[in-house]
């Protein structure tokens, strides 16, 4: 019978310790050494303002993005203040015929702008935020940025200095500014939901997406509040309106920075448009040997680029672009395609087609691709699935992939059908292979966003008609 038990426990922070216990006595097996006060509210803080478990719980990107989120946060802190004195300076403070009433209505008007803008960069961009999440995530602090200077030089327009006094372009750039921070909370919050799941994504195990949330939001108000009193000590030296510009559009150009390396920092591991042409164009490049990882995608992604390019990542030639969950019937637009091209299709989840605008159509002569870039539309059919959007999306890259090729090379374009039958040929043997050494690289095939709110249309079937009957019929009436 064992006359004692040893406990061995790690903490959170990783430190491990063990304890002996028999009979009434307990002894502590593991001298702990005792920490100096800074390690300690090094500790603590870490407690109060990262996830419980970190860094375990969080994505291995979690911490650089961060730094610089907090440093970008900072001097936002400050811009904006130095635009609050604008706005205040803006609404009277200080002038002896400033009315209250007059400040209300400039502000009632601000916000009707606002809530509209919030209404309508909903629906126009909401479907998008969680796909393009690191794009929208700094064009959030691009807007917010543009509404700050517009805040700050608002004064300007109705300043006697000026020879022409111009309070109505004044007003209008305070409801220009209230609209941009209205794209502003838009795309912030989309996109940083999206992150957010991202963070809380761990490499193994599962994070805790409500701690995370309550935690960033904690690090949010300690920066905004230390961001309030450092500029309560600075905004009364800007005395002269070039300290003021001076300061402003430092801090500015600095969060913008910040921002823009933080972004770039972020490893989503999900496959969207541009992440998935730059990984096909890897593998095709490497003769189907090389898989591109996240970090790698990552490293030759643009923050801004137009939704749908297709580049070659070697060369930054464009081929063209493509549009996925399009509708059929108004791709082809009372046209026919090719009943080939459907035959040997006919057991995929979509069908690959030019738009309207890249193609030549000439009586008595077969369709032709203009010359230029081209326009692709994926028509998805009913019971897709995430690995038919990539396979879909792997076609068009290929088609503009023999695209370039064939513009380096001056040779004729073949016939669109052929051009999209030679792309599918390609595709089809090598793309089991390739999906599967994306899942091994690290890459989430399942969490495919490549789809923008809901398709279009689907496409429930293709049947061919006979279309002689109606003809005869017209001939006899």
């Amino acid at each position: 019978m064992p006359e004692g038990l040893r406990i061995i426990e790690r903490e959170e922070n990783g430190r491990a310790h063990s304890s002996d216990h028999g009979g009434e006595m307990s002894i502590d097996a593991t001298a702990r050494i005792q920490n100096p006060p800074q390690v300690r509210v090094a500790e603590f803080a870490a407690k109060v303002f990262l996830p419980a478990g970190y860094p375990a719980s969080v994505s291995p990107d979690y911490l650089q993005y961060q730094i610089f989120n907090a440093l970008q946060a900072f001097c936002s802190s400050l811009a904006g203040l130095i635009s609050s004195r604008a706005i205040l300076e803006g609404f009277g403070v200080g002038k002896a015929d400033a009315s209250a009433t007059y400040a209300l209505l400039l502000t009632v008007l601000q916000d009707c702008f606002s809530r509209v803008t919030t209404i309508c960069a909903a629906y126009v961009v909401g479907p998008s935020l969680s796909p393009e999440a690191k794009t929208f995530r700094f064009l959030a602090d691009v807007s917010n940025d543009a509404a700050i200077v517009l805040d700050t030089l608002s004064p300007l327009f109705d300043s006697p200095a000026l020879p022409i006094r111009l309070p109505g372009f004044r007003i209008a750039s305070l409801c220009l500014s209230g609209a941009l921070r209205a794209l502003c909370g838009i795309a912030a919050g989309g996109s940083k939901a999206a992150l957010t799941v991202h963070f809380a994504t761990p490499t193994s195990g599962a994070g805790d997406i409500g701690d995370l949330n309550a935690k960033d939001s904690s690090k949010e108000t300690v920066l905004a509040l230390v961001g309030m009193l450092v500029g309560s000590l600075i905004v009364p030296y800007l005395t002269t309106p070039w300290e003021t510009y001076s300061v402003l559009f430092g801090l500015v150009g600095l969060h913008l920075a910040l921002n823009y390396v933080g972004i770039r920092g972020v490893v989503m591991p999900s496959l969207n448009r541009q992440r998935m042409t730059i990984a096909w164009d890897v593998y095709r490049e490497s003769s189907n040997l090389k898989f591109a990882s996240p970090a790698q995608v990552s490293a030759l992604e643009r923050i801004f680029e137009r939704p749908g390019v297709l580049r070659e990542i070697r060369t930054t030639s464009v081929a063209g672009v493509c549009t996925i969950g399009s509708s059929l019937n108004e791709v082809l637009g009372g046209t026919l395609i090719p009943l080939p091209l459907l035959e040997q299709m006919q057991d995929e989840r979509y069908v690959l087609w030019f738009d309207r605008s890249s193609l030549s159509f000439r009586p008595n002569a077969p369709t032709e691709l203009r010359a230029g870039a081209v326009h692709l539309h994926i028509c998805l059919k009913e019971g897709h699935g995430p690995t038919d959007q990539l396979k879909a999306w792997a076609h068009a890259a290929e088609v503009g992939r023999m695209i370039l090729l064939q513009q380096r090379a001056s040779f004729p374009r073949p016939a669109p059908a052929e051009l999209v039958l030679a792309g599918y040929r390609r595709v089809e043997p090598i793309f089991a292979g390739f999906m599967e050494g994306l899942r091994n690289v690290g890459w989430h095939t399942a969490d495919a966003a490549l789809l923008s709110g809901a398709p279009r249309a689907l496409i429930v079937s293709i049947e061919p008609t006979d279309l002689e009957p109606d003809l005869e019929e017209k001939k006899e009436r």
